[in-house]
């Protein structure tokens, strides 16, 4: 199974997990989620996937994020985004949490500190009855089941803040792209042997911060990257301890087909 298919795969896999919790009125909680779905992908892929866990105590007051990492089989290119996963609340059908004090500002401000790209990523699950615009993705077709796990940037949810009802499905949905598109996604290259950052690259230039500003800052694929991940790498990522008090991890993903 490639890595663009588990992406997918995990996306309908919390879709159908949420459709359940939903049923008999259980609430779940992020960590829950993220934390099954990087056990999922490391299963399927031991030797693409690389992780590591930090210390989270900030993480009430300032979320909880983590940092991919993309690269290719040589590992001679890299590309690197920041993630703050944000649940549906089944009550309201709100993502409640999403404006919460400044938590944006500080993810924006962490990420661009470290060149990588801020983005969140919303686990959802809604009934198909309801009128939820889900239309985003410009690759396969647009099943509702693969914005179970959906990504949109953080530019666009601080813009958006303070505007009645941008915290609510609908709207947050109708900016969303299936996370799939960090893999599967090409963005503007034709060539089908480009490796995965760049591709990622090209995906999030000219796809997610399409018509943004030119004053948002569009990171470069790196030659390597920092250090902490290249402890990881090299086996020696438990001796490493990062200080950045916001960040629950890591994950490093290596496209052996690229």
């Amino acid at each position: 199974m490639s890595l663009c298919q588990t992406f997918r795969q995990l996306s309908f896999n919390t879709w159908s997990f949420l459709e359940k919790a939903r049923r008999i009125s259980h609430q779940p909680l992020e960590e829950t989620v993220t934390d099954n779905n990087i056990v999922e992908l490391k299963l399927k892929h031991t030797h693409e996937v690389l992780t590591k866990t930090y210390n989270r105590l900030q993480e009430a007051v300032t979320g909880a994020d983590w940092q991919w990492w993309f690269t290719n089989r040589k590992k001679t290119a890299w590309y690197g985004v920041r993630i703050q996963a944000k649940i549906l609340k089944f009550k309201t059908d709100r993502f409640e949490a999403l404006n919460y004090k400044n938590q944006t500002d500080v993810l924006i401000n962490d990420a661009t500190t470290n060149g990588l790209v801020p983005l969140y990523c919303f686990y959802a699950h809604w009934p198909l009855s309801t009128s939820v615009q889900a239309n985003n993705c410009r690759t396969f077709s647009n099943s509702p089941e693969s914005y179970g796990c959906s990504i949109v940037d953080a530019y666009s949810i601080k813009s958006n803040k303070g505007i009645s009802g941008s915290d609510s499905l609908t709207s947050v949905i109708s900016d969303a792209f299936p996370w799939s598109c960090l893999v599967c996604c090409q963005g503007t290259i034709q060539d089908p042997s480009t490796d995965l950052p760049n591709r990622l690259k090209s995906f999030i230039d000219n796809v997610i911060l399409e018509g943004k500003t030119n004053n948002i800052p569009r990171p470069q694929v790196l030659d390597a990257p920092p250090e902490h991940i290249i402890a990881l790498i090299q086996g020696e990522g438990e001796n490493y301890e990062h200080d950045d008090r916001n960040l629950a991890g890591v994950v490093v993903v290596i496209d052996n087909d690229g």
